[in-house]
């Protein structure tokens, strides 16, 4: 009922043998010219869409101007021109609009000739807009006789396209990536151009896509980040099938462009090239083989397949490489990655690693996987941390699992197994470890250099390690003196809890050698030790450290003992050579809280000396009393403010009623 043209012209033309009219025969050939204004473009639909293999939908008014000739029931010659204004062609669910204009043209003897242009034009795929603004054009040849577009050649061509959003490019990379995904679009907009060739049913090509502060987001659960970038993607075509079940990208590039965490002016570079990429897809499910080298400045990507709970993060670049492949969205075994880095940083508990170094990853089999990491010289850090950074060499750390189908869903500290190995790492300065002792007058860490050496093996949100710290001649003091000697510090931790950061801490120890006071005289009791094994103790990590232990005491001597407590001993030799015994141990329960050290029940003994004490040590106060008896002679001594006050009067009883009044409960 609404006519497909209006203000048509149309002129036929033939000629036939001047016979008698019941002895003609039929024209075999003829010439016909058409013009007019096309007000429904959907005339051509039917014909269309009998030579291609889905339905062709189109849209439009515009001028038509059709001229050809036919000989012996054949077309000759034949040349067609169509504009509109408003062109609207929709193919397998693509759409595109634009002004529009046409030309077809079939010289003698030759195969036909289509060139379709379509300017300020957009293209849109299942709702989502991809281009717009774009210049389109489509050059095509096909033999008049083919009946379909099976034998047809064309080239497609855009420039000056833009995608108004990067979001809808996020169903292609998800489909054509395995999960779970490496980087999340947020926002931005690109710049396109390219080339697409059909021959023998198969496409080849390129597309180059340009976009300016893309807004992305790498994975992590509680580290991801959103950076803003620069984007330059080259796409290399290679025998795509017309149905889209196969494609080849290799030889594609990606150079990606981002600010600098430490100085936005700076813009870290890196480049990927695809030197293998063959895509297979069946259904929803998309096949890939893949070689991938580049230089990557961001390694986050990763962290999406680590285990949050341990606090295992990547961060830095350098030279990668990777083979593998992917099938219904997972990757296949087996797949490696190798990392050659130059700035590499490593995340584990609350520490960060960083140097020179490499990273390998491995998928062994469908659930099966494991990553390493070795650094032969590595700085060391706690995160948030303004102190220095520790000096170390060969750090090793390896994170494995054997349920990597799971944990690509979600990476669950309970999928993984991580162990950290840091053999040498150098301490200049002990101070920095002050931290880790309670806020006290009473015990200070001052100075000198040390050597730590830790390993940690992490199983799920459950936790062990081996910490010794050795110094030699560290300094510190102890209630009002300085001394300085060798320190020996080993933890040897267990059954921890990893959000609690709670371990049981048995069998580990300190040990001071070599000690001696140090006084505008020179130095004292030089060569004194002490020994303090704990069999029992549980251990909180933080700063300070949270210590509840048994503690085994043994020592050369009491006298520095006694002369810490005691200021006469100091000033006077003989009562402090009378003091001092000699093999002394003894037993105590130490108690470490915040600003609080509490060292209770302490009992020595060593040949005729026995000694009881309770002792707090809590911000700029010291406090508490011992009691000694040495042969016949006993003596009582309290700690007020610091200073010492003898009780020589029934010294043991006193102790006793002082230590039930200090532990009866307090209003």
């Amino acid at each position: 009922t609404t006519p497909y043209a209006t203000e048509t012209a149309l002129t036929l033309e033939t000629q036939v043998a001047n016979r008698r009219l019941d002895l003609l025969e039929p024209p075999d050939g003829a010439t016909l010219a058409l013009q007019g204004e096309v007000a429904r473009l959907d005339m051509l639909e039917r014909y269309l869409s009998a030579l291609a293999s889905r339905p062709v939908t189109l849209a439009g008014q515009g001028r038509l101007a059709l001229d050809l000739e036919v000989r012996e029931a054949a077309l000759y010659r034949g040349e067609a021109d169509v504009e509109a204004s408003a062109l609207e062609v929709a193919y397998a669910e693509f759409t595109a609009q634009g002004d529009g204009a046409l030309h077809i043209e079939r010289s003698p003897g030759s195969p036909a000739h289509a060139r379709l242009t379509l300017s300020d034009a957009s293209l849109t795929h299942q709702s989502r807009l991809l281009l717009t603004e774009a210049e389109i054009t489509l050059d095509a040849t096909s033999p008049v006789e083919t009946a379909t577009l099976d034998d047809a050649r064309a080239r497609l061509e855009w420039r000056g396209a833009r995608l108004p959003d990067i979001r809808a490019l996020a169903p292609y990379l998800n489909a054509a990536l395995p999960r779970p995904q490496a980087l999340t679009l947020l926002g931005g907009q690109a710049r396109s151009h390219g080339t697409l060739v059909l021959a023998e049913q198969r496409l080849d090509g390129e597309i180059a896509l340009a976009g300016e502060r893309w807004v992305t987001r790498l994975p992590g659960a509680d580290n991801a980040r959103t950076l803003t970038s620069d984007v330059a993607l080259t796409l290399k075509v290679a025998g795509a099938s017309l149905d889209g079940r196969t494609f080849d990208l290799g030889g594609s590039r990606l150079r990606w462009q981002t600010a600098s965490d430490a100085d936005p002016s700076e813009r870290l570079e890196s480049i990927l090239a695809l030197r293998e990429g063959h895509f297979e897809r069946r259904g929803d499910d998309t096949r890939a083989r893949f070689d991938v080298a580049g230089v990557v400045q961001r390694l986050g990507f990763l962290n999406a397949f680590l285990p949050a709970g341990h606090g295992v993060a990547l961060s830095g670049g350098g030279e990668l490489f990777a083979q593998g492949a992917f099938a219904q969205g997972e990757l296949q075994a087996p797949t490696r990655l190798r990392v050659n880095a130059n700035a590499l940083e490593a995340r584990f508990l609350d520490y960060v690693a960083s140097g020179r170094g490499e990273l390998s990853a491995e998928l062994t089999s469908a659930d099966d996987a494991s990553l390493s990491l070795a650094i032969p010289r590595f700085t060391l850090r706690r995160e948030s941390d303004a102190r220095a950074a520790l000096e170390g060499r060969h750090l090793a750390l390896a994170t494995e699992t054997d349920q990597f189908r799971a944990a690509r869903a979600a990476p669950l500290p309970a999928y993984f197994t991580t162990r950290v190995e840091l053999p040498i790492v150098e301490v200049p300065d002990l101070a920095l470890y002050a931290d880790y002792l309670p806020a006290t007058d009473g015990l200070r860490l001052l100075g000198g250099e040390a050597s730590l050496e830790s390993a940690w093996h992490l199983a799920g949100l459950r936790a062990e390690g081996d910490i010794t710290l050795r110094a030699f001649g560290a300094e510190l003091t102890l209630l009002d003196q300085h001394l300085r000697g060798d320190i020996e510090l080993h933890l040897a931790l267990a059954e921890g809890d990893l959000e609690t950061r709670r371990f049981r801490a048995n069998d580990s120890y300190v040990s001071l050698e070599n000690v001696f006071r140090l006084e505008s005289g020179g130095a004292q009791d030089a060569g004194w030790w002490v020994r303090l094994a704990m069999p029992e103790a549980e251990l909180t990590w933080s700063e300070p450290i949270r210590l509840d232990s048994r503690v085994r005491l043994s020592m050369r001597d009491t006298g520095l003992l006694a002369r810490l407590f005691l200021s006469r001993a100091r000033e006077n030799g003989w009562l402090g050579r009378l003091l001092e015994v000699h093999d002394v141990e003894g037993e105590a329960a130490l108690k470490m809280r915040g600003e609080r050290i509490e060292l209770s029940d302490l009992a020595l003994t060593g040949g005729s000396l026995q000694l009881l004490s309770d002792i707090t040590l809590e911000a700029s106060k010291v406090s508490g009393a011992l009691y000694a008896r040495l042969g016949a002679l006993g003596i009582g001594a309290e700690l007020i403010e610091g200073e010492a006050h003898l009780r020589l009067l029934q010294p043991r009883r006193w102790f006793d009623r002082w230590r039930q009044a200090q532990r009866q409960p307090r209003p």
